[in-house]
C-alpha cells in the first residue's frame, strides 16, 4: 500500500486526492477562479453540457495529443485541455467552432496565454500559428473542415 502527504501533511492512500477533512474544505483552483474572477457566462458555459462534450470530441479528434508541443516543440505531451484561440471574450460565437479550438497541456496554455498578454500584435501572431497549426495537422486528411463533417460536428 502506497501512501504520500496530503496538503496538511497527514499521510492518505496513493489514489487519493486529500484526506477526508481536506476534501470537506477544499475549493478547487478553477472553482475559486469561476466563483471570483471569470466572467459570469463564461464560468456557466464551462460547466454545461455543450463545452464539456465539444471538450470531448476535440480531444478524441486530436487523439489527445497537444498539439502546439508537438509540431513546435516536437515533443509528444498528453493535453488536458482544449484552448480557444478567439476568446470568448473577443467572439462568443465562436465558442464550440472545432476550428477555433486546440488541445493543449498546461504548460502550453500558460505558454499562449503569456504570449497573448504580451501585446495585441503578439496575440494577432499566436493566434495566426496556432490556426495554421490546425492546418498542418489536418491537410493530409483534407483539412479540418473535411475530418469535422466525418463526424457530423461543422
Amino acid at each position: 500500500m502506497l501512501l504520500k502527504k496530503c496538503v496538511c501533511g497527514k499521510l492518505i492512500l496513493q489514489n487519493m486526492k486529500l484526506c477526508a477533512e481536506c476534501e470537506k474544505t477544499y475549493i478547487s483552483r478553477h472553482a475559486d477562479y469561476n466563483r471570483s474572477r471569470r466572467n459570469k457566462t463564461a464560468a456557466a458555459f464551462y460547466v454545461s453540457y455543450e463545452w464539456r462534450s465539444t471538450r470531448n470530441l476535440m480531444l478524441k479528434v486530436y487523439d489527445y495529443i497537444d498539439i502546439y508541443s508537438y509540431y513546435m516543440r516536437k515533443e509528444i505531451i498528453a493535453a488536458d485541455m482544449v484552448h480557444h484561440i478567439v476568446e470568448l471574450e473577443d467572439d462568443w460565437s465562436r465558442r464550440c467552432d472545432p476550428t477555433n479550438l486546440l488541445p493543449l497541456s498546461s504548460t502550453s496554455h500558460g505558454i499562449i496565454s503569456a504570449l497573448y498578454k504580451e501585446s495585441e500584435e503578439s496575440k494577432r501572431r499566436t493566434q495566426k500559428m496556432l490556426l495554421s497549426l490546425i492546418a498542418r495537422h489536418f491537410e493530409k486528411a483534407g483539412g479540418i473542415a473535411a475530418v469535422m463533417n466525418g463526424i457530423s460536428l461543422l
